[in-house]
């Protein structure tokens, strides 16, 4: 037979030769997309932990500027006076809280301590506001906010439906305006 021939196993090599060669770029490029996939959830996760980071900065940052205003407001010169103390407490409440009434008493003073009692009440409120108002309530640390009573109440007027919500607490700090 001339100079073709019928020889095939140079072609066999070639092919296996080019088989193998096919299935190790296709192991190298699947496991190339798996660490690509890797690296990106990693990305994304680093990215997620410096967003957190900045939060605690920032909330480092409060806690300092916060005990900063206490030690100022509570040197040993510092002459707040309790009243001073319980009635400001009351108007921060009332600010942030945004009541439609207010009802206080008369500052009581029993020993060392200095208290006065409030009803805030409601109108109509959402109710997860007036559940976060009462949660805020409770977690006023100085002066000590201590919610004592909580009443809801419905009423029909001129066919309407009226919600209102009653929250009574007592301001409570000590006599000598310190914590």
């Amino acid at each position: 037979m001339g100079s073709y021939g019928t020889d095939i196993s140079p072609l066999r090599k070639r092919f296996w030769i080019a088989v193998v060669f096919l299935l190790i770029t296709a192991v190298l490029c699947v496991s190339q997309i798996r660490s690509r996939r890797v690296l990106e959830k990693t990305r994304i996760e680093l990215l997620k932990a410096k967003a957190g980071l900045v939060l605690l900065r920032e909330a480092s940052k409060q806690r300092k500027h916060a005990v900063e205003t206490l030690k100022a407001m509570y040197t040993q010169g510092s002459r707040t006076s309790a009243e001073r103390l319980v009635y400001g407490k009351i108007d921060e409440l009332s600010a942030r809280l945004k009541p439609d009434d207010v009802t206080i008493s008369a500052i009581e003073s029993k020993g060392d301590e200095v208290s006065l009692q409030f009803v805030f009440k409601f109108i109509n409120p959402n109710h997860t506001d007036f559940l976060n108002n009462i949660s805020y309530l409770e977690g006023n640390v100085f002066p000590l906010t201590m919610v004592s009573a909580v009443s809801i109440t419905r009423t029909e007027t001129d066919g309407k439906s009226v919600l209102t919500c009653s929250v009574t607490g007592r301001v409570l700090t000590t006599g000598k305006g310190k914590p």
